[in-house]
């Protein structure tokens, strides 16, 4: 009842206040007052109803979303930091969903979704906490759906293959994901040998790229762009969809999910074509791609998905991730280092390494446990993880601390390995999940020096935790 009133005053100071504004002029304060006040609850519900509720008579909306808050603690081997962040498995958003029914099986509808600008888990360092970005449009996009055809969505939105590599049916997603750069991603790199600041595989400049536990894992999801959308009506507990969009980039995919003899089944799987002169090519190289027709294409394709399965009786779950990227095309972004146009690269050039495409990335995700319903608070989750990514850094000049230069010119073999493991507890009665992770991160970088000696970076391993949760609205 307080919260009612205290909402109906605002009502109330907001209608006095335009009645002053467009009131003839010569009218005093007390009959403007009592003008505007006699018919004041009917006021007052026409505006929640209509203005709040509803927007026009047509079309419904819901407002939703979810808070999302952590403590994260990076040890480097030399350096403990420990940061309060929005946790990027499932960052901070606000969502508005409006629609209306054109007939019984054809609805229309609008979807706004908004994200925090707050500090994130993957946009923090050894340096600072990261920046306070301006407030960012998620998606923005409208539809028709049709129960009978399917639906069509035209925007800025999720294309066909985004979240495609998601699919676990365990429920820890707020605590470990496929994405294993949402939580210490940015986090340089530490070469063994040297202590302090010197230490960080942070150099960036000229055509070396700082070497981040990201790089290892670069844009696993397909990103949100500009596009037109259609998915099918479900058919034999299967959906097919596919986008365009942005002029250069096209993708398909086909969803599967079915429930059957106590076991939960989930799938996924997408094949991702981008011919984008993306100004950044998953950071490389540092100057990013160009844009110019005549220096080049760009042509990046991916197949991947993921798959999940849940014994409902006894709450046991595994799911698994996969991803396979090839590189084509002329534009700097896609080839080596060979292929630059500088001293080094000459050097490299000249020990025999071709110029080529970069090799292609792979990646894979383990993720398993229990979910207990042993508590009245909600389920309880046990999980451990595990992933292995190859290739990120092949061809590429990166930073290493303890290298000639400071970097390693060519590298010729690189990759990461995650181990990890954690416990979600949900609190049903305040849709809040809580939450405690943890991952162990390794990683093996081999390379050429200009001079023809070949380089195995002293790599520190690293540790991650996060401590936080999760409240929908």
């Amino acid at each position: 009842m307080t919260r009612n009133r205290s909402h109906k005053l605002g009502l109330v100071s907001t209608l006095v206040a335009a009645s002053l504004f467009i009131a003839p002029t010569g009218a005093s304060a007390t009959d403007l007052a009592a003008e505007c006040c006699a018919d004041l609850e009917e006021r007052i519900a026409y505006l929640e109803e209509v203005v709040v509720a509803k927007g026009n008579r047509q079309v419904t909306l819901r407002v939703s979303g979810h808070v999302s808050r952590a403590i994260l603690f990076f040890d480097d081997g030399w350096n403990t930091k420990s940061y309060v962040v929005s946790n990027s498995n499932s960052g901070d958003r606000f969502r508005f969903d409006g629609r209306a029914k054109i007939r019984p099986d054809l609805t229309a509808g609008f979807y706004y979704e908004f994200s925090s600008a707050t500090p994130s888990s993957s946009g923090a360092d050894q340096l600072s906490i990261g920046r306070m970005s301006p407030l960012q449009v998620r998606q923005s996009i409208v539809y028709l759906d049709s129960k009978r055809l399917g639906s069509l969505t035209l925007g800025f939105g999720s294309p066909a293959s985004e979240d495609i590599v998601s699919y676990e049916l365990g429920g820890i997603g707020i605590a470990a994901t496929s994405n294993t750069a949402a939580f210490g991603g940015n986090f340089f790199t530490r070469d063994a040998t040297l202590p302090g600041s010197g230490g960080l595989n942070a150099l960036s400049s000229g055509n070396t790229i700082s070497m981040r536990w990201r790089r290892f894992v670069p844009e696993i999801d397909t990103p949100k762009k500009n596009i037109i959308r259609y998915d099918s009506p479900v058919l034999m507990d299967a959906t097919v969809s596919a986008s365009w969009g942005e002029n250069d980039f096209w993708d398909v995919a086909l969803r599967y999910a079915k429930r059957a003899n106590g076991l939960r089944f989930a799938f996924g799987g997408g094949y991702a074509e981008d011919r984008e002169e993306d100004p950044d090519t998953f950071g490389w190289p540092r100057g990013g791609d160009s844009e110019n027709p005549d220096v080049g294409n760009t042509i990046v394709r991916e197949l991947k998905g993921s798959t999940s399965i849940l014994h409902e009786r006894t709450g046991l779950f595994l799911s698994g991730t996969y991803v396979h990227r090839e590189f084509a095309g002329t534009d700097p972004g896609t080839r080596t280092f060979a292929c630059i146009n500088s001293g080094d690269a000459a050097d490299i050039r000249a020990l025999g390494v071709a110029c080529t495409n970069r090799p292609n990335f792979r990646y894979f995700w383990l993720g398993g446990g229990i979910r207990l319903n042993a508590l009245s608070l909600g389920p309880t989750v046990l999980y451990t993880e595990y992933a292995r990514s190859f290739g990120a850094l092949d061809g590429l000049n990166v930073s290493v601390g303890s290298a000639i230069g400071g970097d390693i010119d060519y590298v010729t073999s690189s990759s990461m390995e995650v181990l990890g493991a954690g416990i979600v507890q949900n609190l049903s009665a305040a849709a809040m999940e809580v939450f405690l992770s943890y991952r162990h991160l390794s990683a093996d970088v081999t390379g050429l020096e200009t001079n023809g000696a070949i380089l195995k970076a002293p790599l520190k391993d690293a540790d991650v935790v996060m401590i936080g949760s999760r409240i929908r609205f």
